[in-house]
């Protein structure tokens, strides 16, 4: 059955519903009534359900299924309040660690509906769900709901530590969103022996729902002399011994199945991708539909060990004008990924590459990844480009998007194009302190740092020299568009990242620090400027489209910010939800900076702000102080890239017509919500596993001593971090000269007897009493005082 034929369907069938002269109709009833054939009667069967699951239809179940259909409730004369209380809704359940969840809908008008804990019945985090609304959102709260059906289930397999208790075998999940723990039923352990890891499939979610209390073949899953004390448990089996939680390699696997993170391709992709030339056809190259860039000076600058190069930069500086031409590259991956080819489908449904600390989860094979689509040196490929004019202000005049073709120049590292561009800053200083009668002989802590990573590192970037005036041009360009993003009221959230480095032997050297040097601002401001010039630009032309936003703070939490702020004497005011402003977090970020205290609050700001999502609607981006924002430069990993670039082209070929309109109206509410959900699921393990390896380092210095900072202050203990960002807490039990509490008024721990106080932003020295890599935390206490000398 066709989609347009199920939609007419549905509005006839609701027609039928509210007509008064009509009688109520069974399901063979309508079926004869509508003259439906036979041969899509399976079909018609599989609409009503539907629509029931939408909630649009209801049934009577002692009259059998489907029978007695009658409307939704304001379609019998309920109220619209009524109606909005008893309505069911479908959506995605996404669980919190601390019990209550949220569901995601596919309706695009609604928000997501907050799930109290204790009202998700036996869903799991992922679970696409049926939820009944219980209370209608009031100002600025969620409305509330509670599941009554899951519709499908998104965990099917469980990854965790078996250990041994009184009743038998258990599985202790590694995910902390699922139940723990599952039952491991008798005979089906596998070979597995406490201590292990393992993989196990979920024979049973919990005993809630009917049809999951009973085993395939109508037993329950539970020994019968068993059955009392454990049917509240969910019931797995194992399926697979990844070995000793000790045994090397189990760790990243371990992180890897527990986020249900794919592994390796399905035979029809990889047989696809194999397929595919790795070299433009010149019928491509000799095209005339395609803009050719390939005179134009062109670089790519990533990171050393990056493969997957998907943006590119040419930059033309016109000084009679005064004008800067901007051209952003970014890899065609749409001319070998097809729509609805096993390409596509995998893609979509990986939604994002995964980057873990030792290997990239890839979007595409690597065929393409780092192949045919990566924007190499030397190799001509194919772009999709946008071009921008832009003044000596730094505002855009004109900007153009057109596919192309380039041959990068030069492939460039972060690393060398700093080098340059520090080079020439300090050749430039010195020029001018010698003019003053001074000398140059300090530099700041963050061109300290990097220095000293480009001694180590002993590279020779003399290749770059003749792009020099380019990176240099490319230089003021970018700090004239961040200007204006400031401007606005554009937050910047400069946090340093966490690298682990490995030795030959794959194992953990070392944890730095790396700091977002210049070269970094560049490129970022690059990709900002065109994600924003297409957004706005497919915007005006009013076609079905997907945007990046980022919605305002709640009210309360705002308040609650606003109030932890002023025990640093800083102020944050909002009236109401209407009057929140990035421009005012952008003020404060100013003021705490090189402050003791800046990362905390830096931290506490952001955690303040939603979380960005696609959507369908174009809504502001709080963040950067947007109306428009897309993602639009990186399709090589990102899913919501490679759609938005179809649309574009079908849109510069003047393909687009009704049919295309519909159908892409169609997909893009799930696209934007699967590739949400994805890019959730990658956020979250990579930051698993960069915990993970943070704790395995630590593990080589118990009993050590550290300098650190004081990061952060809660009722259970005082968060401290180390020199290379490495987070730990001193519990506030292993405090023993005195009894300390938290006060959160003033943002303080105090000791009862001796008034002793501890600050975020002050300096302490700790020392590793104690690492879990199971719960990914690190134990500190204090360091004893050296006795003074």
């Amino acid at each position: 059955m066709r989609e347009e034929q199920k939609i007419k369907l549905k509005k006839i069938i609701l027609d039928i519903e509210k007509d008064s002269s009509l009688p109520k109709m069974k399901e063979k009833e309508l079926i004869h009534f509508l003259g439906i054939p036979k041969e899509e009667k399976k079909d018609f069967t599989a609409l009503l359900e539907e629509m029931v699951e939408e909630g649009l239809l209801s049934f009577s179940a002692k009259e059998g299924r489907h029978s007695s259909l009658t409307a939704k409730p304001e379609e019998k004369g309920h109220s619209k309040a009524s109606m909005q209380k008893e309505r069911t809704l479908k959506g995605i359940y996404s669980k919190a660690k601390k019990g209550f969840g949220f569901v995601s809908l596919s309706e695009k008008e609604l928000d997501d509906i907050y799930i109290p804990k204790g009202s998700e019945g036996n869903a799991m985090d992922g679970d696409t769900v049926q939820i009944l609304i219980t209370k209608e959102r009031q100002g600025d709260s969620s409305a509330e709901g509670k599941i009554v059906k899951v519709m499908k289930r998104a965990v099917t397999e469980v990854l965790g530590l078996v250990k041994e208790r009184r009743e038998g075998l258990f599985l202790y999940p590694d995910n902390p969103k699922l139940p723990s723990p599952f039952y491991i039923q008798p005979g089906k352990a596998g070979g597995a022996l406490p201590g292990d890891k393992v993989m196990a499939k979920i024979l049973s979610y919990g005993g809630v729902q009917k049809d999951e209390k009973r085993g395939s073949r109508g037993r329950s899953p539970i020994p019968r002399g068993k059955r009392s004390p454990l049917l509240s448990y969910p019931v797995c089996g194992v399926t697979e011994v990844l070995g000793a939680s000790t045994e090397p390699g189990v760790d990243v696997l371990s992180v890897i199945r527990a986020f249900s993170l794919p592994e390796d391709f399905p035979e029809e992709v990889k047989a696809e991708a194999a397929a595919i030339p790795m070299e433009v056809p010149e019928s491509i190259l000799n095209s005339k539909t395609r803009r050719d860039f390939r005179a134009l000076t062109t670089i790519t600058i990533d990171g050393e060990d990056a493969k997957d190069l998907d943006d590119a930069i040419s930059l033309e500086y016109f000084p009679e004008k005064k004008l800067y031409r901007l051209y952003v590259h970014i890899a065609d991956v749409t001319e070998y990924v097809k729509e609805g080819s096993s390409l596509d489908l995998e893609a979509l449904e990986r939604g994002t590459s995964v980057y873990l600390t030792d290997r990239v989860i890839p979007m595409l094979p690597r065929e393409l990844s780092n192949g045919i689509c990566s924007l190499h040196e030397g190799v001509d490929r194919l772009t999709l480009s946008c071009i921008m004019d832009y003044n000596e202000k730094g505002e855009q005049l004109s900007h153009e998007i057109c596919p192309g073709i380039i041959c990068s120049d030069k492939r460039m590292s972060y690393t060398g194009v700093t080098a340059v561009l520090e080079e020439e800053n300090e050749a430039t200083s010195t020029s001018i302190d010698r003019k003053k009668g001074t000398s140059k002989t300090s530099i700041d802590t963050e061109n300290e740092t990097f220095e000293t990573s480009i001694d180590k590192r002993k590279e020779d970037y003399s290749s770059y020299l003749p792009f020099k005036d380019l990176l240099l041009h490319m230089r003021e360009l970018s700090r004239l568009l961040r200007h204006k993003r400031v401007e606005r009221g554009g937050l910047d959230f400069d946090f340093p990242e966490s690298k682990v480095i490995f030795n030959e032997k794959g194992q953990i050297a070392e944890i730095r620090s790396v700091i977002r040097e210049e070269s970094h601002k560049i490129i970022e401001d690059f990709m900002l400027a065109a994600n924003e010039t297409v957004a706005e630009e497919y915007y005006w032309r009013d076609i079905p489209f997907l945007y990046r936003v980022h919605e305002r703070p709640d009210f309360d939490k705002w308040q609650e910010l606003s109030r932890i702020l002023s025990n640093f004497s800083i102020l944050l005011r909002a009236k109401d939800p209407d009057s929140i402003r990035p421009k005012a977090l952008q003020g404060i970020l100013e003021t705490i900076k090189g402050k003791e205290e800046e990362m905390m609050l830096s931290n506490l700001i952001l955690r303040s702000l939603k979380q960005a999502k696609y959507s369908v609607e174009c809504g502001e981006h709080f963040g950067l102080a947007s109306k428009y924002y897309t993602h639009f430069t990186s399709p090589i990993r990102r899913y919501p890239d490679l759609q938005i670039h179809r649309i574009i082209k079908e849109n510069l070929f003047s393909q687009e017509n009704e049919k295309r309109f519909a159908h892409y109206s169609r997909i893009l509410p799930d696209v934007a919500m699967q590739s949400s959900l994805r890019e959730r699921r990658a956020d979250e393990a990579e930051r698993d596993c960069m915990k993970l390896k943070k704790c395995q380092y630590m593990k080589n210095f118990l009993g050590e001593s550290f300098p650190g900072t004081i990061s952060g202050l809660t009722e259970y203990g005082i968060y401290v971090t180390l020199e290379n960002g490495i987070e730990g807490m001193i519990p506030l039990r292993m405090l023993n000269d005195d009894y300390f509490i938290f006060i959160e008024k003033e943002m303080i721990t105090r000791g009862e007897r001796s008034g002793k106080t501890f600050r975020i932003g002050d300096s302490m020295s700790v020392l590793v009493y104690a690492v879990d890599t199971l719960s990914r935390t690190i134990d500190f206490v204090p360091a004893p005082e050296l006795p003074e000398e």
